[in-house]
């Protein structure tokens, strides 16, 4: 299929979108719809050096794509409300960007994945008692879901009393980026998202209250808060980020990969035969499965790509999923390969000064989650054939996974 033969936003095209990106990788690696307001960058190499010139494409923008139908893409950047969270980490640019970006690092501390790993496998086992007990579950419930938002928690040194809701007021911040919300959809979320955000606000004044002081994550923003570093409003809108961040992406890896290892037979006897083929296989996931499909930046000077002059403030969608699949980087790229070269060079987490803070815990998370459920299970297949990804050109995350063990 030609690329016009595409509705982006067509529940068929976001199920299965690799035939419309491998269209655009062809025939229009810059590609903007008639109509649109928005330019995709398909090509591996070029949204690499998109991510490596911060002096020209900002990441500093708040764009949230709308349904336009019939391929239409729209974009509506929100107006500054009284409410609204400050732009922080993902949405700033250097020199702010980089100060934000030290005192979160430093809020995980040296050796992090290390310090979390035996927490991790405690949630994991915890999880895994319940699947292998039940036998038939959707994975994505019982399993994926709840890991990542309780880790998330637990390095925000807040209380995993409510993390469903909070899960819950994640994935609903997340679905503003969706691209199928009409503009009365699009506005009713907005001002459920004002809850979370002030949810946020009264954590991190709780936590700046409490006695002893939290440390990690929580503990960095309240000192940086204190010497002037962060006002109150930058280090709340940084706990509200990497909850949304750090309870989607690696649940979806965690969907992901399962469906991945039930539906390739020979790879998960590859796995079950050597487990240290392991994190390859979480490599592969991310590349095939992006759990971000891309980002946007926008033009901070004239630029040309692909003999085409984008003005100033032009939006430009990089495709991550896009260049994660582009055989001029990736031989056989739709395919498993366990033993590929520069497994690691992927853009599943991004790319450059923007690489996802949290990708070494997404990583360690995916890899002790498979590692268990291989270990304890003989098999693991898909419980017939209904297991949707959600509906969003944003990100690609299974509702649900019925599995056999």
């Amino acid at each position: 299929m030609a690329v016009h033969d595409f509705d982006a936003f067509s529940a068929e095209t976001i199920e299965n979108p690799y035939p419309f990106y491998e269209a655009l990788r062809e025939e229009a690696p810059l590609y903007k719809p008639k109509g649109a307001d928005c330019y995709y960058l398909s090509r591996y190499e070029d949204i690499k050096k998109v991510t490596m010139d911060p002096e020209r494409f900002s990441s500093n923008i708040v764009a949230i794509l709308l349904a336009g139908g019939s391929g239409q893409l729209a974009t509506f950047v929100p107006p500054r409300l009284p409410m609204a969270p400050p732009d922080v980490l993902a949405l700033q640019d250097p020199p702010i960007h980089r100060a934000q970006r030290k005192i979160a690092t430093a809020g995980l501390g040296k050796g992090f994945v290390q310090v979390l790993e035996p927490q991790v496998r405690g949630l994991v086992d915890e999880r895994m008692d319940e699947v292998i007990a039940t036998r038939e579950v959707d994975w994505m419930d019982a399993f994926a879901f709840r890991i990542p938002i309780a880790l998330t928690l637990d390095i925000l040194s807040i209380p995993r009393d409510d993390a469903m809701t909070v899960k819950a007021w994640a994935d609903e911040s997340i679905s503003l980026l969706s691209g199928v919300n009409t503009k009365w959809q699009l506005a009713l979320k907005v001002l459920n998202g004002f809850r979370f955000v002030k949810w946020c606000r009264r954590q991190f004044d709780e936590a700046a209250r409490r006695d002893p002081q939290p440390g990690f994550m929580m503990g960095a923003l309240i000192d940086a808060v204190r010497d002037g570093a962060m006002t109150r409003e930058e280090a709340a809108a940084t706990v509200l980020q990497i909850i949304i961040a750090g309870s989607d992406s690696s649940a979806s890896l965690m969907g992901s990969m399962v469906r991945l290892l039930a539906q390739n037979p020979g790879i998960q006897e590859s796995l079950r035969a050597d487990p240290a083929l392991v994190p390859n296989f979480v490599e592969e996931t991310l590349r095939l499965e992006s759990p971000f499909q891309g980002h946007f930046r926008k033009t901070k000077v004239p630029v040309e790509l692909h003999g085409e002059r984008l003005p100033v403030n032009a939006r430009v969608m990089l495709l991550w999923a896009s260049g994660n699949r582009d055989p001029r980087k990736w031989p056989d790229a739709d395919q498993i390969d366990l033993q590929r070269a520069g497994a690691r060079q992927h853009l599943g987490f991004g790319h450059g000064i923007h690489l996802c803070l949290g990708a070494p815990i997404g990583r360690m998370e995916g890899r002790i989650a498979l590692e268990q459920l291989l270990e304890r299970t003989d098999w693991v297949e898909l419980d017939g054939n209904d297991f949707p990804h959600r509906q969003s050109v944003f990100v690609r995350t299974l509702e649900r996974l019925p599995i056999k063990v």
